[in-house]
């Protein structure tokens, strides 16, 4: 059979940075036939590499899973496979014995990896800031991915892990590539930096993180030393999530630092006998661990990805109970790791908003009244898992055509009434900066099994034929543990941990560049364009790209008031890309009218908040072209589309530029614990003597009761400091409920 074209498999690959000398070993979850239980680790297959030949030693299941090796906790390194497309129509492993090769060194194959840190390019907006590393290779060694930037210090470059073509052998005949991402190490520019509250300018301190001289790269006077956002629309949303010195403004100055995450493309390319060279592309990502890897995020990038390819509409005949299951599922193991009765705004110990949480951001971006979300009393974690315990009874047993009327709507957003607020997810924050939604896929998934009857259902089924590109996004790829995989990645939250990505969607249109969050026309790549510099975005083929905020200013008010603000004189709020997009993701590669401002705001006010669709005076329509998201590639048989995104989306680093800088001030900045299902929050939990639920905060430096709410300042919880010098040692693996440091550690 003839190799008509190429892939690799899976198109996206998470790394996760760990300092310990081994990998991750591969796992399975087992997930409980009684309800919402803890899913149950166990060992799986693992490849195993000979590190003098680069070979694979063994493939063989591990007595036991082992997160960490004392303080050092084990890196993620995931296996990308390279797949042919052949004449017959079919997708097979590309082996030595699909190219007729007898030995590794037969087989003419080349790789390039190009991945990039650029943080405080973001940032900075100075190219000279772009971390970016580029290399090519052909052997079995290791290679290290060193970037380097302009504005590092000569010679210094900043290590972003290495990557390793595997040798095939007889046995272990597949092609394939292995990245291991890097340490979590915090870079940065000189030995002392400004004191965190001392308002002098010209005092300074030792610097407690960058103790060694390699840690010292950025050149101190660079723009990323001392730099601070200008409030402008440009910035990062949210912003000042960079670790610094507040000065007497109130404003965060950057202490410079760098973080060692990073995300980029692999492409190889082959050269068969006949003499034609086929390449195929893929997408790899570092971030920090899962820690709690026993189960998933409520909406992960995979639920992005999969409705951005097969749009928001699912077939009756194609989903079935399973796939309603497990939205609900996953929505227990994000709330059963948060402390809902802090997160409903209930007050602790007498304390009134003792850590931040949606009712406080309602209140902060809206001027709503404070005022919790749900009665006290009914917002206990127990209680709450209870009631995902009931939803998932009623679609067992076939009677909840209810459900779908308590998931929130993705254009309901704005809506901050008491009824709205209640609506679920519940308590959490999205990517547009209100309450969270689930996916328009996810939620008529459930709204066609809620209506279905139990018995008509069909058993939920993942293609298993590769070519359907639903199934290579499924795809794990062998000896890879469930955290490699997009399903565990956090996705539509402020901004994410793995990927911010929002990033997706800045080029959906050709001929323009968009913020991240706010639809503001920040480049023109065809000048033509020019007039719509600085301008925003505020409608696709006359479906709304914003909504308005509305609900009741104070308790017991009109729930229709819109919530007006000095800053948002027409309460305008930005509606996340991915639930925008699927209502035209039939359009990709069409034409499509898209409506912005008429010109640049001429005023502060309009700077953050533009009028709404709808006034003629301020809009033109102008038509642009939809990219595509996914890589098409003409081969020999015609075109195929592959489950890689697209090249021109997004350049090395961009899927993670807007993410905290460096990443650990995410553990520390963010006190909203939205991320639960991988940052968690409320652990080692148990039911109280009057049955309430009782635990440990898990930022907590001993995790024993009782809970401690986040301050940010509590000499109890671990610092900013802490998580930059050593945060292997203070963040703990949460499985089944319980940290790794508590009396019932696990062993999985």
């Amino acid at each position: 059979m003839k190799i008509v074209g190429l892939c690799i498999l899976p198109p996206l690959a998470i790394g996760r940075l760990g300092s310990a000398a081994e990998p991750l070993e591969n796992y399975e979850l087992k997930t409980p036939d009684d309800g919402l239980g803890f899913r149950r680790i166990v060992p799986a297959n693992t490849l195993y590499i000979d590190d003098a030949t680069g070979g694979i030693r063994e493939e063989a299941k591990p007595t036991q899973v082992r997160f960490r090796d004392g303080d050092r906790i084990r890196p993620v390194a995931p296996f990308l496979e390279v797949f042919a497309y052949l004449d017959d129509g079919s997708l097979a492993p590309l082996s030595l014995d699909v190219l007729g090769a007898k030995r590794a060194e037969d087989i003419a194959i080349r790789w390039r990896v190009e991945v990039g840190n650029i943080k405080a390019f973001r940032r900075t907006g100075n190219p000279d800031d772009k971390a970016l590393a580029t290399i090519e290779f052909s052997d079995f060694a290791p290679h290290a991915l060193r970037a380097t930037a302009v504005n590092f210090l000569p010679g210094k470059t900043l290590p972003l892990g290495h990557v390793r073509y595997i040798r095939p052998t007889e046995a272990f005949p597949e092609i394939r590539m292995r990245f291991s991402p890097a340490k979590g190490i915090v870079y940065g520019a000189q030995k002392t930096r400004k004191a965190p509250t001392d308002f002098d300018p010209d005092h300074r301190e030792t610097d407690p993180i960058l103790v060694s001289d390699d840690q010292i790269i950025y050149n101190p006077n660079g723009p990323w030393v001392g730099w601070a956002d200008k409030g402008e629309a440009t910035d990062t949303n949210p912003g000042q999530i960079y670790a610094g010195f507040t000065n007497q403004a109130g404003v965060q100055e950057s202490w410079g630092y760098l973080d060692d995450e990073c995300d980029g493309i692999v492409t190889v390319y082959l050269t068969l006998s006949d003499g034609r060279t086929l390449s195929a592309f893929a997408r790899i990502g570092a971030g920090p661990p899962s820690f709690a890897p026993d189960g998933f995020p409520v909406r992960s990038v995979h639920d992005d990805l999969l409705q951005a390819l097969l749009g928001k509409d699912t077939d009756p005949a194609q989903v079935g109970l399973p796939d309603a299951e497990d939205i609900v599922r996953r929505a227990a193991e994000t709330v059963r790791l948060m402390n809902t009765a802090v997160m409903n705004g209930n007050a602790v110990n007498g304390v009134v908003r003792p850590a931040s949480m949606m009712p406080t951001q309602d209140s902060n971006d809206t001027h709503r009244a404070f005022e919790p979300i749900v009665g006290a009393g009914i917002a206990d974690a127990r209680a709450i898992l209870a009631l995902h315990q009931s939803a998932l009874a009623a679609l067992r047993s076939g009677t909840a055509p209810w459900f779908p009327d308590l998931l929130r709507k993705p254009e309901d957003i704005g809506d901050l009434s008491d009824a709205a607020r209640r609506k679920m997810p519940a308590l959490m924050r999205g990517a547009d900066g209100r309450y969270l939604a689930l996916t328009r896929r996810q939620i008529d998934v459930i709204a066609k099994v809620a209506s279905a009857g139990v018995y008509a259902r069909p058993a939920s089924a993942t293609p298993a034929n590769l070519t359907a590109i639903e199934a290579q996004l499924a795809y794990r790829g062998r000896g890879n543990p469930p955290v490699t995989h997009p399903i565990s990645a956090i996705s539509n939250c402020f901004p994410g941990l793995e990927f911010d990505f929002r990033n997706i969607w800045r080029r959906l249109f050709k001929g323009i560049v968009l913020t991240e969050h706010n639809n503001y026309v920040v480049e023109v790549e065809d000048t033509r364009l020019q007039n719509l510099l600085n301008c925003r975005l505020l409608a696709v083929n006359e479906m709304s790209v914003t909504t308005q905020a509305k609900g009741p200013p104070f308790p017991g008010g009109d729930p229709t008031t819109l919530l007006t603000t000095a800053g948002s004189p027409e309460a305008v709020a930005f509606m996340e890309w991915s639930n925008s997009f699927a209502r035209f993701q039939d359009k990709q590669g069409q034409i499509v009218n898209c409506t912005f401002t008429a010109v640049p705001p001429t005023n502060e006010m309009e700077f953050f908040w533009p009028r709404p669709p709808g006034d003629t005076l301020q809009t033109v329509t102008i038509k642009l072209e939809v990219r595509r998201l996914f890589d098409v590639e003409q081969m020999a048989d015609g075109r195929r589309q592959r489950a890689a995104l697209a090249r021109e989306l997004a350049e090395p680093g961009e899927l993670t530029q807007g993410l905290c800088s460096p990443w650990q001030n995410d553990y520390r900045e963010c006190a909203c614990y939205y991320w639960a299902a991988s940052r968690p929050d409320f652990v080692n939990v148990e039911p109280g003597p009057e049955g309430a639920s009782r635990g440990a905060m898990w930022m907590q430096k001993r995790h024993e009761q009782p809970y401690i709410p986040d301050t940010r300042a509590d000499p109890r919880l671990v610092s900013y400091d802490d998580l930059f010098a050593a945060w292997e040692r203070q963040l703990r693996f949460v499985v089944g409920g319980r940290t790794d440091d508590a009396p019932e550690a696990f062993g999985v």
